[in-house]
């Protein structure tokens, strides 16, 4: 039996009117309206949740914030799922692996452990941004139909995260291929072997 009170599911959500719903455990709602959808936990069960992670009002959207909710509420999110050319895993350890992927600080709180380099994407993604700060790194490419952009070539405009300074380039096509297909969160630019040109007048 469950140390927890059942609760009325809300009629609205912070995503608009909610459309359908399925209580989970007493007090735990997931909820789906015409545009998205997520988690709403009692007041009772809110207050389980951490304050470093909690939520104020107990809504926690579909497409992260639910594995808080599911972290601490773990009984609630066994049910299996099942992916076409994945294995089957429960709900939990879904969330677990959303949980330590776009929350990492919290991860570590609340498991009282250190994620290594490559167990989560957001701090890999955050420790690369920092190690490239002072280098140009690539954000928007135009293939060579635009007509500023030669055959053969990529077009780039490319930013400095340091002082948010602003550079034009032209790639050779088979470099910006073979760079994005490795670059897991960008393109460095490199000054030695890229064109620096002037910023089109019609990009």
């Amino acid at each position: 039996m469950s140390e927890y009170k059942r609760s009325e599911c809300p009629k609205s959500s912070p995503w608009g009117a909610i459309q359908d719903k399925r209580e989970l455990a007493p007090g735990i709602w997931q909820v789906s309206t015409a545009g998205h959808g997520g988690i709403k936990l009692s007041r009772e069960r809110n207050a389980a949740v951490p304050e470093y992670m909690r939520s104020a009002g107990g809504w926690y959207e579909e497409d992260c914030q639910w594995s808080i909710a599911a972290m601490v509420h773990k009984e609630a999110f066994q049910r299996v799922v099942t992916i076409e050319g994945r294995p089957d895993k429960t709900e939990y350890e879904y969330a677990l692996d959303s949980f330590r992927g776009w929350y990492p600080d919290q991860y570590e709180q609340f498991f009282g452990v250190t994620l290594k380099p490559g167990e989560s994407r957001t701090r890999d993604e955050a420790r690369w941004r920092d190690e490239n700060a002072t280098k140009f790194v690539l954000a928007s490419a135009w293939g060579d139909w635009a007509k500023w952009v030669p055959k053969g070539k990529v077009g780039v405009v490319a930013r400095r995260q340091s002082d948010g300074a602003e550079k034009w380039f032209l790639i050779d096509d088979t470099s910006y291929n073979a760079r994005h297909k490795a670059g897991t969160f960008g393109i460095v630019i490199d000054l030695a072997t890229d064109k620096e040109i002037t910023k089109p007048e019609t990009p």
